[in-house]
């Protein structure tokens, strides 16, 4: 073999690391850009919740405390029921803030008020590991699921309310049994 087959084959296996090269970048480049998004956490709090079931006259109202977790702003926090159902304050507590299934709709704001009344569940703000709302669904309670949303902007408007901004996420879900 001459000098210039030797240079003909130099060429080609430049070609080739070259190549080899920029499969190996663009392999590394797309795991790592790929895997940036994977590790992206929700910007939803994240909490526990704990149910219970109260007596409210003849029937009975779900009592969901937030056990654990971030304390979360009120004003971006929403519940939907699997069938309507009304957020408030405990019942027997008097007033019209009180959780009632006749003022019931498919999706209730934790900062519910009428007029200029303060919200309806009388936690303030924030809702805090400890503090509880009380939520009534029309007619029986067994087996409806409720689930409780966070949105990256507070709820626009009252009864009941229409999400805002870009992020909604579900911070808690649970089957009512009992």
């Amino acid at each position: 073999m001459g000098e210039s087959g030797v240079r003909g084959v130099t060429s080609i296996i430049g070609v080739l690391l070259m190549v080899a090269v920029v499969v190996v970048v663009a392999a590394t480049m797309t795991v790592f850009v790929f895997d940036i998004g994977g590790g992206l956490d929700s910007p939803a709090p994240n909490v526990d919740t704990e149910y219970d079931l109260v007596t409210d006259g003849t029937e009975r109202t779900v009592a969901i405390t937030l056990a654990a977790g971030d304390a979360v702003a009120t004003d971006q926090l929403y519940v939907v029921g699997s069938k309507d159902v009304d957020i408030g304050g405990a019942p027997g507590s008097g007033g019209n803030g009180v959780a009632d299934d006749d003022f019931a709709s498919s999706l209730e704001t934790f900062t519910e008020s009428s007029g200029t009344n303060p919200p309806q569940v009388g936690i303030g703000p924030t809702w805090e590991a400890g503090e509880t709302v009380y939520v009534d669904p029309v007619g029986s309670v067994d087996g409806v699921t409720i689930t409780i949303y966070w949105t990256s902007r507070p709820v626009e408007g009252v009864n009941p309310g229409q999400p805002a901004g870009d992020y909604s996420y579900e911070i808690s879900e649970f089957t009512v049994t009992g």
